[in-house]
């Protein structure tokens, strides 16, 4: 490949530079540690001189020079034990310091810090004459002029090639971002003047990968609420999401641990605990980009079964790519250049012969 040799040259120098960091950090390591137990030996021998010295001259006793001795030893000791972790001490320094500089930031003035209102999010979603570009890439605009309508209770799918603003949409839903011009609504509310920490306690997100903590099972559902969440709540939440049988199956029930990055159950189950988490909140529109993206056939119809009864009396947006997921939708919205620009069922829209099915049969959509 043409590309092979410029990759090549990126991975060397990349190689290089960490071979040269990891140099030198041992090698100041080693200094340190042979510092370290330098001034330990250098110590003891100073002090038996001076000690031996005063004795002779009868200035101290034998009994004083070890108690001397004693604590000197056991000071210089605890130094160099020190010193050996200097290296982590600056790595903790320097986290402390990101850290607080993170905390330290300011909110005001920010487009997160607009929005006091606290509506309830309900009623139908509106997105009109939306137009966005990310800040950093300002002149290459995502959206352009975006208008669509989603009816509340009803369930969408928002499809179209990679790029074409799917996800950004689904962030601009919970402000994640503020666009360009237009407006986006639920209900009479515009998003804009809602209090953005009402807004998303209100919105359920379900993301392509299952972030769940390395918990237990009840406490990954319960991470979904503000505040406390008792033993009641948490079951009903994961009876909504279809995984109440699975928990008791396990031999901890809901006290069992899912590991780091839900190490130790399926992608499918770990997906429905994040659904079941999702669900967990008081919320009436509910989002889920690409759920099913990285799921087998099936872990996939199992995820399906559940989101088919979680979108009840919910208004639902699905960002997808896959067949099965368009068809159980009310209504599909195809996105291209930034805008909406085909929307009906899945057979209309392949019987009209247009960009949706030149898309399938160049084999964008995934499980036909």
């Amino acid at each position: 490949m043409s590309l092979e040799p410029v990759l090549q040259a990126q991975f060397d120098k990349a190689a290089s530079l960490c071979l040269s960091t990891g140099i030198r950090g041992a090698f100041v390591e080693g200094c340190t540690y042979g510092v370290a137990s330098a001034l330990i030996y250098l110590a003891e021998a100073l002090l038996f001189y001076v000690g031996a010295v005063l004795i002779a001259k009868g200035t101290y006793t034998y009994l004083q020079m070890v108690q001397v001795l004693n604590l000197v030893v056991f000071t210089v000791t605890i130094g160099s034990q020190l010193m050996a972790f200097t290296q982590k001490i600056a790595k903790s320094v320097q986290a402390t310091t990101d850290l607080w500089g993170l905390v330290s930031l300011s909110t005001e003035g920010s487009s997160e810090a607009q929005g006091i209102l606290r509506p309830a999010i309900e009623g139908d979603l509106v997105l009109k004459n939306v137009c966005f570009s990310y800040p950093t890439n300002p002149d290459v605009e995502v959206l352009k002029d975006l208008s669509m309508k989603v009816s509340e209770g009803e369930c969408i799918a928002l499809v179209g090639a990679s790029g074409c603003g799917k996800s950004t949409v689904a962030a601009l839903l919970q402000r994640l971002y503020e666009p360009t011009s237009g407006t986006i609504s639920v209900g009479l509310n515009e998003l804009r003047a809602t209090d953005v920490h009402h807004l998303r306690e209100h919105i359920a997100v379900v993301s392509q990968n299952p972030n769940l903590f390395d918990g237990s099972i009840r406490d990954n559902i319960a991470y979904g609420r503000m505040g406390e969440m008792g033993d009641e709540e948490v079951v009903r939440a994961a009876r909504a999401a279809n995984v109440h049988d699975f928990v008791m199956s396990l031999p901890q029930g809901y006290d069992t641990p899912v590991g780091e990055n839900a190490s130790l159950i399926s992608g499918g189950q770990a997906q429905r605990l994040q659904i079941a988490r999702a669900l967990a909140r008081p919320c009436k529109v509910l989002i889920l980009d690409e759920c099913t993206s990285a799921l087998d056939g099936a872990n996939q119809s199992a995820v399906l079964e559940t989101i088919r009864d979680a979108k009840v009396g919910r208004t639902t947006l699905m960002v997808t790519h896959k067949v099965p997921v368009m068809k159980m939708c009310d209504r599909i919205l195809l996105v291209d250049g930034g805008e909406v620009v085909e929307q009906g069922t899945y057979e209309d829209l392949v019987e009209r012969k247009g960009l949706f099915a030149k898309l399938a049969s160049g084999g964008e959509w995934v499980g036909e």
